[in-house]
């Protein structure tokens, strides 16, 4: 079965992809059957491009694109928008968090509209705080901060 993926390239810390159709058995890095793209993450904006008629010829054969490849084909038109795939990586939950996970999700989303309620009531608190703080720095104080280094200066 033929797939259509990224294989990456570029040098450390500086990752760039081709868009190739390889055998979906062989490794990432191995024999491809053709380039029919490029895709530059790290430049801005970035860098996509992919070869219409070819990525089309090898779908209409049989190829399948990888999750990513096909929501870059979406973002180029090749594929519909409409059929682009929404997926999230990261960790897998367990068990016990997907039971919670339902219940959570529920119980949550109104303590986000409180938290959101909160800041903007307690914004005019904050200012009075902020005014304070310069008369921390009066001179009466940095007097004393500068009498201070004198006296450890003594104790030596």
């Amino acid at each position: 079965m033929l797939k259509i993926r990224l294989t990456r390239v570029g040098k450390k810390n500086s990752p760039a992809y081709r868009v190739v159709v390889a055998e979906k058995k062989k490794a990432v890095q191995g024999k491809f059957k053709e380039i029919i793209g490029n895709y530059n993450p790290t430049l801005q904006p970035k860098t996509l491009v992919i070869d219409k008629e070819r990525a089309l010829f090898w779908m209409k054969n049989g190829a399948q694109a990888s999750d990513t490849v096909h929501n870059l084909m979406c973002d180029l038109g090749i594929l519909s928008k409409e059929d682009k795939i929404k997926k999230v990586y990261g960790k897998k939950l367990s068990k016990k968090a997907i039971k919670a996970g339902g219940e959570n999700v529920a119980s949550t989303a109104p303590t986000a509209e409180v938290t959101e309620d909160k800041p903007a009531a307690e914004t005019p608190e904050e200012t009075p705080v902020e005014a304070e703080t310069p008369e921390e720095n009066s001179p009466e104080e940095s007097s004393k901060n500068d009498a201070e280094p004198e006296d450890t200066a003594d104790q030596k």
